[in-house]
């Protein structure tokens, strides 16, 4: 005959039952270990404990195991190696202990756990310095093209400037030229006044010579006419 299907909350109650044989058989696999903490971090480790409905003694687990990755994480990689591999070995000889102390056969022990934290960990640190690595190789090249960019414009405006200069040399040589052949044409300007003004100047003291000539004569005419007539 077929067992009746059990309801959600029969299901619950079976549920806590598996719940609770593994803890048990959990509980074999673990090692005790007491501490005596300060006031203060014990404190601190109440107090999260309780914000999220937890006990101290899980939280503290969740915690030591969390700091002895971050711990293994900071070794130097060949040391963290040996050290890594040194822990599983221990792992393995602790866990036959520990089945033996609870008078079972074998326990449920990941072998190998630390080691495989240390690969991990090497990945990570690898793929790390290749992205910093490729970081930089792309930082330089940018920097490369910078320099050649700042390179070109330079060259231009040295160009730029050369051309400028030889254009404005141009512009002054051909204002020299302009000026030069002002002042010629103004020197050659004054000489022809010059000329003409001697030449008028010439003119006027033969034309007041001529004048004073042709009085004395008519003078000298009247004064012979006059003698005669007085002779007479």
């Amino acid at each position: 005959m077929q067992a009746p299907e059990l309801t959600n909350t029969q299901a619950l109650i079976d549920r806590y039952y598996t719940e609770e044989k593994a803890k048990k058989a959990q509980a074999l696999t673990r090692a005790s270990l007491n501490l005596q903490l300060d006031a203060n971090d014990l404190a601190m480790l109440s107090t999260i404990a309780k914000r999220f409905g937890k006990s101290r003694d899980d939280l503290a687990k969740d915690v030591l195991s969390h700091a002895l990755i971050d711990l293994l994480t900071q070794l130097e990689p060949g040391e963290r190696k040996l050290i890594a591999r040194d822990a599983d070995e221990m792992g393995n000889s602790m866990a036959r202990e520990i089945a033996e102390e609870n008078g079972i056969k074998d326990i449920e022990h990941k072998p190998n756990v630390w080691s495989g934290h240390e690969r991990t960990i090497a990945k990570a640190e690898k793929k790390r310095a290749k992205e910093l690595e490729d970081a930089r190789k792309v930082s330089k090249a940018e920097q490369k093209s910078a320099n050649l960019a700042e390179e070109a414009q330079a060259s231009s405006t040295v160009e730029s400037t050369g051309f400028d200069s030889s254009a404005f040399q141009e512009d002054t040589d051909a204002a020299i030229e302009n000026s030069d052949t002002a002042q010629s044409e103004d020197e050659t300007l004054e000489a022809v006044a010059a000329d003409t003004d001697s030449s008028a100047t010439e003119s006027s003291d033969t034309g007041s010579t001529d004048m004073d000539s042709s009085a004395e004569a008519e003078v000298e005419t009247t004064s012979n006419n006059t003698d005669s007539s007085a002779f007479a």
